[in-house]
């Protein structure tokens, strides 16, 4: 007989957030749905909910909750500090939960990022004897220490704060689940550290992609064309998109006039878009089935040389679309990735442009890096090969 899961998740993030989270947990669902009949409860702050649809092994209930007030201090260390563990649970999530848990008797709780972190306990006291699997994904205290590190005055001392908040309710997030997912190496190990008596619990789960969605008929004709990709909604993807437009294809464009640059993300801000609308060369795509083509013709994909767009999810689609990326060390870190091999890192405006006009150059080299760059999303990234260790896991 198979076993029950109840699976919580959270849309509460940002749109380049929300792609990498919805596209983890429609895949992490889709292997699990193997082994376990799974209820998934959505927590939706913004109403947009999953686009899962239920089967017999598959029940979805979504809870929207009603804003509720905080004091102005309080609401501005949350703006700050934008922690998932922090999140209030809202008392239509706990309801839900204590009515699932009520009618159904389940052996394990799934419990992914962006979920409220006081879940876990609210799930141990009610679920003494489920195992619960955390996704963590990413460490927050390590973002909050990053976002501190270019602040003064009382906005560090927020940023501060909530790092050391963080590592509080990490270290109580570890010592309640059972088992604790990260998507790389690096965030495992920086997990780890946090408690030693719980690093056992720690395992890497990358983020990964199911290729069968990636597969054309006729190979691509590649054109003088880069795209960048990224979250360009946020203050850091905005100011990358514009010193890009402003500082690096002009310098492109000097050396390959007809070069074209596409500019897709889930949200442009308006910033970018006007820039862009000055030269024709410069065109706005809206993210769709249609951005796979754009990405399949480009000689190049930009990921924001930033922290904070977004982006290893965007470089994996590049890489199983055969085109190959330019990016910044940041955007690359956690992934299995070799510079000059499978991916081109560049650190100023001019390494950039360097790095794309390498590519628009020299038409052989695109296609190494692209083989290469396919090889390792084969091996490390692909949802086949991702399944066997997270059932074996689980």
């Amino acid at each position: 007989m198979r076993e029950r899961m109840l699976y919580l998740s959270a849309r509460n993030r940002g749109p380049e957030e929300e792609f990498e989270e919805e596209t983890r947990t429609e895949g992490m669902i889709g292997i699990l749905l193997e082994k376990f009949d799974i209820d998934l409860l959505e927590y939706c702050s913004y109403g947009r909910k999953t686009r899962l649809r239920p089967d017999p092994a598959l029940k979805i209930h979504a809870v929207t909750p009603s804003p509720r007030p905080h004091t102005i201090l309080r609401n501005s260390l949350n703006k700050l500090r934008g922690s998932s563990y922090h999140t209030d649970t809202h008392k239509a999530l706990q309801n839900e939960i204590r009515h699932l848990c009520k009618n159904n008797d389940y052996s394990h709780v799934y419990i992914t990022r962006g979920v409220p972190g006081s879940c876990v306990e609210l799930i141990s006291s009610l679920l003494p004897e489920a195992f619960i699997i955390t996704d963590a994904l990413y460490l927050e205290s390590r973002h909050s220490e990053g976002k501190a590190a270019g602040k003064r005055g009382l906005s560090k001392r927020y940023h501060m704060l909530n790092a050391v908040l963080s590592r509080r309710d990490e270290r109580r997030l570890m010592n309640r689940t059972g088992l604790l997912l990260t998507a790389s190496e690096w965030e495992a190990l920086s997990f780890k550290a946090l408690s030693f008596a719980d690093a056992g619990k720690v395992h890497v789960v990358p983020q990964f992609i199911d290729l069968d969605e990636y597969r054309f008929s006729e190979p691509a004709v590649k054109e003088d064309a880069v795209l960048l990709h990224w979250n360009m909604q946020t203050s850091q993807g905005k100011n990358t998109a514009l010193t890009f437009l402003k500082k690096v294809f002009p310098l492109i464009k000097e050396k390959v006039p007809g070069c074209k640059c596409y500019i897709a993300g889930p949200e442009i801000h308006p910033e970018v878009a006007a820039l862009a609308n000055l030269d024709s060369s410069v065109q706005v795509i809206e993210v769709g089935s249609a951005i796979q083509e754009y990405i399949r013709r480009s000689k190049a994909v930009v990921a924001s040389l930033r922290e904070g767009c977004g982006g290893q999810l965007r470089i994996l689609e590049a890489w199983a679309l055969r085109t190959p990326v330019v990016t910044g060390q940041k955007s690359a870190e956690g992934l299995n990735c070799e510079p000059g091999r499978n991916i081109l890192l560049a650190g100023t405006t001019g390494e950039m442009a360097d790095q794309v006009l390498r590519l628009l150059q020299t038409p052989e080299l695109g296609p190494i890096i692209a083989d290469q760059a396919y090889r390792t999303l084969q091996k490390h990234y692909e949802a086949g090969n991702v399944r066997a260790k997270v059932l074996s896991l689980i």
